[in-house]
């Protein structure tokens, strides 16, 4: 499972050491390359979280508002800009690189008005979330190759997995916010951030809603969250408890009547005091349990058994270093896949500082585990 999680710096790394790859504006001939047809998977256009505006799924990224602000430049100079971006901060961003993280010097939500007049762009009806032909399958919308009869079918035709991007209770209202300013708001209007989860809520209910109607099935969903540190919660768990459980479980009880199967959570960070609540509001997967923050899928699965499924835990930063420690990496594999509810991928995106050789190295040595024979394709290393 690497698709969709590589920086760009990454992919352009790899191809200057061969991986014979000519197009990196989207990630076709990656995914065959890398995956291949058996490991397809897509997801549909309306979203209700978190988007990337650059090529691949990299940052910068923008919430899910509809209409999107005007990029406007409020000043410059010759290494960087002060702009307002496409969600309504102000952010100063250096010029060299678009896909850094920025620095926000302002959020668009402060208090009661400045959030009544925001909110008003998380229409989940509003024309721009639902473009024409959304529910239609074409080549610019799939990640892999188009078969001949899916093109302008609808999604029910597949012939693969599909999801969709569905909630975000807490991730969105901090980016409108800031991490500082929405901690502050906990303690200072309470009810203004409960406002904005319920407003969550109503959204990915409502999305999700339209495209069961449209007769379109989903076989995943994928919230958003982003909410722990290497430590611990940014917030605490009696919040999540009270404010946040009752809307997660509006949600995942219209998904589960509706036979979708794998809810899946993304949150960076440790994740421990989390989890019970997550798995008791009915969410089954998580991604990407960092290792960085401590956190161990073999511990998760003593622990949880199969009420969790496990999607990544690779440490990024021992694929970088050598082949002992990407061994070490594959042990842990070894272990997991013999209980199975684990999708072994990098725990984060895949940064620049691990080389194609080393990639591929693992991603080979890894099918040599599968039970299945159209799964253990190996990859060849460059000459």
């Amino acid at each position: 499972m690497l698709r969709a999680t590589s920086w760009n710096d990454t992919l352009d790394r790899w191809v200057r050491e061969g991986m014979p790859v000519t197009n990196l504006d989207n990630m076709k001939q990656t995914h065959m390359l890398l995956l291949g047809y058996q490991d397809q998977s897509e997801r549909i256009g309306p979203n209700a979280a978190l988007i990337a505006t650059v090529r691949n799924g990299n940052p910068p990224y923008c919430v899910s508002i509809d209409p999107r602000f005007e990029i406007k430049v409020l000043k410059e100079d010759d290494e960087r800009v002060i702009q307002q971006d496409l969600d309504g901060a102000i952010v100063e961003r250096r010029k060299q690189s678009d896909t850094t993280i920025p620095r926000y010097l302002e959020y668009p939500v402060k208090d009661r008005q400045t959030w009544e007049a925001y909110r008003k762009r998380l229409d989940p009806f509003s024309p721009g979330r639902w473009p024409q032909d959304w529910d239609i399958m074409t080549e610019e919308k799939l990640t892999f190759p188009i078969t001949p009869e899916q093109d302008g079918k609808n999604w029910e035709h597949r012939d693969f997995p599909l999801g969709m991007s569905v909630l975000s209770l807490y991730g969105n209202p901090r980016n409108y916010m800031g991490v500082e300013n929405i901690s502050l708001a906990l303690y200072d209007d309470p009810k203004l951030v409960e406002d904005m989860v319920e407003h969550q809520a109503y959204l990915g209910y409502e999305m999700v809603k339209k495209v069961f109607a449209a007769g379109i099935t989903l076989d995943w969903v994928w919230i958003w969250e982003d909410m722990c540190y290497k430590t611990g919660p940014l917030v605490s768990p009696s919040f999540v408890r009270k404010v946040m459980a009752p809307r997660y479980r509006r949600v995942v009880d219209l998904l589960r009547s509706h036979g979708v199967e794998g809810i899946i959570l993304d949150s960076d960070g440790n994740v421990d005091e989390l989890l019970p609540i997550w798995v008791d509001c009915g969410i089954n997967a998580f991604y990407p349990f960092e290792c960085a923050a401590d956190m161990d899928g073999r511990q998760i699965r003593k622990k949880f058994g199969k009420n969790v499924i496990i999607v990544g835990n690779i440490d990024k930063r021992a694929l970088a270093r050598g082949k002992a420690e990407i061994d070490g990496e594959l042990d842990k594999c070894r272990e997991l896949l013999k209980h199975g509810g684990f999708f072994p991928c990098v725990d984060h995106h895949i940064p620049p500082d691990i080389p194609y050789r080393n990639i591929i190295y693992f991603l080979n040595e890894l099918r040599k585990m599968s039970d299945y024979p159209e799964t253990r394709r190996q990859i060849p290393l460059p000459q």
